[in-house]
């Protein structure tokens, strides 16, 4: 991983395996976790791409196993790759519980322990989001590298424009910058032609989706965040309308991409 801090490895590790005992649930799912009516429940969600029985899959930044399961209830052989000790641990004692046993590998997104083109697919759901620009476009130049030819790639990324993230991304700045605080998993947002930019070095084809169209649950600071502003009465109206949004940014109103919360980019190398 690059960066000109000595200490930000240990400082970023340290947070996943921190919260890898805390509560891994919430640190790799967040605020979705606590609004079923709204999410429903992601904590066993099908997998956001196709599964073809006995290809060979890799989840980049596994986390605690939560997609690694429903992959591999769908016949995938899956690999779970993470950087954090304490994650990978959690996501074995997930898996026993559905007597699933992956391969799991500790490994550095940057710079993947494994061989070249070995892997028909390859996911990365909300990992760039933690790291550098420099160390995202590492992670998907080693995803192209151990993909096969023809292979495909689905990472998932926050978009830059989406009112939640824009509120996000203002609070982070008065955090970082005004008050100092030290976030070595702070965020960063993606913008739709950044991403074709990028990806065009590394993959013949690139398809980026939009999704969930909301405003702003809460206010995103240490103190605040759990604190929901929207009532839960309107939280499955709001599944609706986002959904209803969702299809016209991806069919009939593209330009209503660039204000979904989320980015899935669609990669074929």
């Amino acid at each position: 991983m690059k960066e000109n801090d000595n200490n930000f490895f240990h400082d970023y590790v340290r947070v996943w395996d921190d919260g890898a005992t805390r509560a891994p649930a919430f640190i790799t799912v967040g605020l979705e976790a606590l609004l079923p009516d709204y999410y429903g429940n992601v904590l066993d969600a099908p997998p956001p791409f196709p599964v073809r029985p006995g290809e060979r899959i890799l989840d980049c930044g596994c986390g605690w196993g939560r997609v690694l399961k429903p992959v591999l209830d769908r016949g995938g052989d899956a690999v779970g790759c993470d950087i954090s000790h304490n994650m990978l641990r959690a996501a074995r004692d997930h898996l026993s519980k559905y007597n699933h046993h992956a391969k799991l590998v500790r490994g550095d997104a940057t710079n993947l322990p494994f061989a070249d083109e070995s892997f028909d697919t390859v996911y990365c759901l909300l990992v760039l989001q933690h790291l550098s620009k420099d160390n995202g476009i590492e992670v998907l130049r080693e995803i192209s590298r151990v993909l096969k030819k023809g292979g495909k790639a689905y990472i998932r990324v926050p978009s830059r424009f989406s009112p939640e993230n824009l509120l996000f991304a203002f609070l982070q700045f008065i955090s970082i910058h005004v008050f100092r605080l030290h976030d070595p998993i702070r965020m960063r947002f993606y913008r739709i032609g950044e991403i074709k930019k990028i990806c065009r070095k590394f993959f013949s084809h690139c398809e980026i989706t939009a999704h969930e169209f909301r405003p702003p649950w809460n206010f995103h600071t240490r103190i605040s965040w759990h604190i929901i502003i929207i009532p839960r009465f309107l939280h499955r109206p709001l599944r609706r309308l986002s959904d209803k949004i969702e299809k016209l940014a991806n069919g009939k109103l593209p330009f209503l991409k660039h204000f979904g919360v989320t980015l899935m980019i669609h990669l074929v190398k």
